[in-house]
């Protein structure tokens, strides 16, 4: 195996452990997303990790424009398409490319831009593999402070759900935790630690009542 493959599957590994959640939202359509800024964030210091260098090309650049309204008004929306070539490199020479399409659309000047990074974005999805969720059960239950992602405060409802299933045990509370949602997770990420210690101390107080 080359050292570009042995390092990409080390990113693999690594990205597997934490995955990348749909957190970002579109509000027009009313559906959730994973942005550039969400794979870039995450994926960065991995390739560093790992010692992989991307470098970009973009080819079949396709521009055309759409008036709205009246074209007297000068009001155009932008649509742009083009192929991303992208080559993942270790330090030895190895690589392997990935080519994926992107397209986007913009009533300015970013059109293009836009279409570069969701060429990139899909590379990056594409060639890691990466999940939406945690692939490691155990991740779930012992993350580390400094790696785990913390999200905005949980609502009462999910706090109290969680609250619960900690009061239950520990399997309880390992399963309310491996079935939440990714978003969940990391609204929880805050208290995890916390409610673990719970689930532990309701498990042990269980055990020793049983053995008396």
């Amino acid at each position: 195996m080359s050292k570009i493959q042995n390092a990409v599957l080390g990113v693999m590994k690594d990205i597997a452990t934490t995955g990348i959640a749909k957190l970002q939202r579109n509000v027009q359509q009313g559906y959730t997303f994973r942005g550039i800024e969400s794979a870039m964030n995450e994926l960065s210091p991995l390739l560093v990790k790992h010692g992989i260098t991307v470098t970009p090309a973009y080819t079949d650049l396709s521009i055309h424009e759409r008036f709205r309204g009246d074209p007297k008004d000068g009001r155009a929306i932008r649509f742009c398409t083009l192929k991303g070539i992208f080559r993942f490199s270790a330090e030895d020479g190895s690589h392997v490319v990935s080519e994926c399409y992107g397209e986007a659309m913009d009533a300015g000047d970013k059109a293009v831009t836009k279409a570069q990074s969701i060429a990139f974005r899909t590379a990056l999805f594409q060639q890691f593999v990466v999940p939406t969720m945690a692939m490691d059960p155990e991740s779930y239950l012992d993350p580390d402070d400094d790696d785990m992602p913390i999200g905005p405060e949980p609502s009462r409802e999910l706090l109290e759900a969680a609250t619960n299933a900690a009061n239950a045990g520990l399997d309880a509370y390992r399963s309310f935790w491996q079935s939440s949602m990714p978003d969940e997770r990391m609204a929880l990420a805050g208290r995890h630690a916390e409610l673990k210690a719970t689930a532990q101390r309701v498990s042990d107080g269980g055990a020793a009542n049983a053995g008396q």
